[in-house]
């Protein structure tokens, strides 16, 4: 056990404050706290219009926020700390995932102003001020019920799960929809295999770094990479050795600004990219399909024989566009969910295309829906039971959940008569 330092070892620590970030978040997701409570560091009022919803992953700690600051409108981001300092000692002054930051929120305003990686200064808004003297109410304001809840909080209550999970499907095929149609133009001004290999780099981006991968698919294209199909060789262009693969075909110049690294090892830009590379190099051994016969590619003959079993099959249809150890199965649903399928419907399958993401299983919680799938919690397990059920998840927050759609969906109650918008 360790002892206590003496006070007098301590008289230059600056006082303990009485929350952590924790209740910071707790107090501000359900507003439990009356609107006087919170003022900037130059004194102007703060009400809260909508408190936003949780971000997913690295970024502000809430998005898509309204506020008011003596009455003028701030639409943005929302970032908590327990004194204000802490945005530069966690490096996030740098980071562009702020850029959209419109208040920081903190329970010690230890600097006024926040300044972000874009130069903008940000509002400092502090609970201290008011709270100083007022412990026993901060204790109530984390024992009390939220006031503020998402208009979709009772919707399995309300509309029943059947009707719920309709939805959500309708909402999933409606996004797919929207990709096949992206897709199409690709394809004609593309061709197929350059157009799937474009789908594929866009989606080894997601949760990293989307537009670098995009950046990658204009220098990197699909004929360069069955030419140099070889992990090591992916790896070190990423890495910007620019080494060559063979004794012919050298890689290009490496990529500036370099791809960034996110998250676990395994989501390293390299292994992503060498992953793909192997996709590749399985797609050159098929041989007489009739993808092939029409003039496609390997890439795309791949993509659409692949559906051949899709419907009996789900787990072959994965296993098809994974390459150990590099792609997993998460890796490679999204593959299929983001770019295969969607390449199979705008090439003339749009049914067995749609039937597999219906086969596919659910996948794994993404960052961006967690509150609403908090809010649409069934009895048992997680309300998304297919792959297209998760992508109409995405759909509601891409269309609905933000500043102006929340309370306007599908899944909330009716709105009173004459009810105008946020």
């Amino acid at each position: 056990m360790y002892e206590v330092a003496p006070a007098w070892l301590r008289l230059s620590e600056p006082p303990q404050d009485p929350l952590s970030e924790a209740d910071l978040s707790l107090i501000w997701q359900g507003q439990r706290f009356p609107p006087e409570a919170l003022t900037t560091a130059d004194g102007r009022a703060v009400e809260v219009v909508n408190p936003g919803r949780r971000g997913g992953g690295a970024g502000p700690d809430f998005v898509d926020a309204v506020v008011l600051l003596d009455g003028v409108e701030r639409r943005g981001d929302v970032e908590l700390h327990v004194r204000a300092s802490a945005f530069r000692g966690h490096g996030h002054d740098k980071d562009p995932a702020y850029t959209s930051l419109a208040l920081h929120v903190v329970y010690r305003a230890d600097e006024r102003e926040t300044r972000l990686q874009s130069g903008a200064l940000v509002p400092v808004a502090a609970f201290a001020p008011w709270l100083a003297g007022r412990a026993q109410e901060l204790a109530s304001w984390l024992q009390a019920p939220e006031i503020w809840q998402q208009p979709c909080r009772d919707a399995i209550s309300r509309l029943g799960e059947d009707a719920v999970l309709a939805a959500l499907e309708q909402a999933g095929e409606r996004r797919f929809a929207d990709r096949v149609a992206r897709l199409r133009p690709q394809i004609a001004l593309l061709g197929a295999e350059e157009a799937l290999w474009r789908a594929l780099l866009d989606t080894l981006g997601v949760g990293g770094d989307r537009e670098g991968f995009r950046r990658l698919a204009a220098v990197f294209p699909a004929s360069l990479a069955r030419r140099v199909a070889d992990p090591e060789a992916a790896l070190s262009y990423v890495a910007g050795l620019g080494a060559a693969a063979d004794e012919e075909q050298a890689l290009p110049a490496p990529l500036q600004p370099p791809l960034r690294s996110f998250g676990r090892p395994a989501n390293r830009p390299g292994l992503r990219l060498a992953g793909l590379a192997a996709l590749v190099k399985r797609a050159d051994g098929l041989t007489g399909t009739r993808a092939e016969a029409r003039g496609d590619g390997p890439l795309s003959a791949m993509a659409l024989a692949s559906l051949a079993d899709a419907t009996s099959n789900r787990e072959g249809l994965v296993a098809a566009w994974r390459a150990p150890p590099r792609i997993g199965p998460a890796r490679a649903q999204e593959l299929l969910i983001n770019a295969v399928l969607p390449f199979a419907a705008a090439r003339g399958l749009p049914r067995p295309a749609l039937e597999a993401m219906r086969r596919l299983p659910a996948s794994p919680s993404y960052g961006k829906t967690a509150f609403l799938e908090a809010n649409l919690r069934p009895a048992r397990g997680r309300i998304a039971r297919n792959a297209l059920q998760s992508q109409g998840l995405l759909d509601y927050v891409a269309r609905w959940c933000s500043q102006d759609g929340c309370g306007r969906c599908p899944l909330s109650p009716p709105r009173p008569s004459g009810a105008g918008t946020t």
